[in-house]
């Protein structure tokens, strides 16, 4: 709940270009349950999200994911936003080292 409430005040700050409703709709169709359930996708996706790797076949999901986790998902319906929500509790519930990091990426990106 911590870290949710320091990303909360993190992306409070940060400003970014809203996402379309095209763009956020390929994100609600988008199933990211799938890509973490495959290691070697769930890798691919980390690694580009760190700057560690390339992103391959997920470069738009990654670059939508990022926009909307910088917008803290403003312009996001109710559906949507539960979505991002249940995204963002998945990966630090089930992959905290890796949210951890990621969130270390984003707020010294800021600086």
């Amino acid at each position: 709940m911590k870290v949710l409430v320091v990303l909360s005040v993190f992306l409070a700050l940060t400003t970014a270009v809203p996402l379309t409703k095209d763009e956020l709709a390929i994100l609600e169709a988008f199933d990211y349950d799938a890509i973490f359930a495959k290691e070697e996708n769930r890798k691919i996706v980390f690694d580009c999200l760190l700057n560690k790797g390339d992103c391959g076949d997920y470069k738009q999901i990654v670059d939508l994911s990022l926009q909307t986790i910088q917008s803290n998902c403003a312009e996001c319906t109710p559906n949507q936003k539960e979505k991002y929500d249940h995204v963002l509790k998945l990966l630090q519930e089930n992959y905290a080292s890796f949210f951890d990091e990621f969130m270390q990426k984003m707020a010294t990106k800021k600086e």
